[in-house]
């Protein structure tokens, strides 16, 4: 057999069943060529896969981060509110109070007695006869 292929390999013709070793030369060749195909296309596939998979999650770590955050703040900003109305509301209070009393107060202080009333309402007819 290593002869026959020495000869053939001499020559650069097949000499033994040159038809069927090319058809399965063909056939052999054809294969490869699948496999090689086939191999490429797994490999990139699963590479590409594995890569999309990383980045997902990588963003499903990043959109929980964000989502930890913004409960964060909006608990945070709620407080906040809830403090200002209670504020506002008892500035409100405290003003209308202090006004009112202090409107009272100030009326009762600079109140005038009967007998000055009386006086003053006839001061008043005098300046005006």
């Amino acid at each position: 057999m290593l002869i026959l292929v020495q000869v053939e390999r001499k020559k650069q013709k097949r000499l033994f069943a040159a038809k069927l070793r090319g058809w399965l030369d063909k056939k052999i060749k054809g294969f490869e060529l699948w496999l090689v195909r086939t191999w490429n296309h797994f490999v990139r596939y699963v590479l590409q896969l594995n890569w999309y998979y990383s980045i997902h999650s990588i963003l499903k770590t990043l959109l929980l981060a964000i989502q930890m955050f913004y409960t964060s703040f909006e608990k945070i900003f709620e407080r906040n509110r809830n403090r200002t109305k209670k504020l506002r509301m008892e500035k409100r209070q405290l003003n209308s109070l202090n006004h009112l009393s202090q409107m009272a107060d100030h009326k009762v202080d600079t109140a005038l007695s009967p007998a000055q009333k009386k006086k003053l309402r006839h001061k008043k007819l005098e300046e005006k006869h």
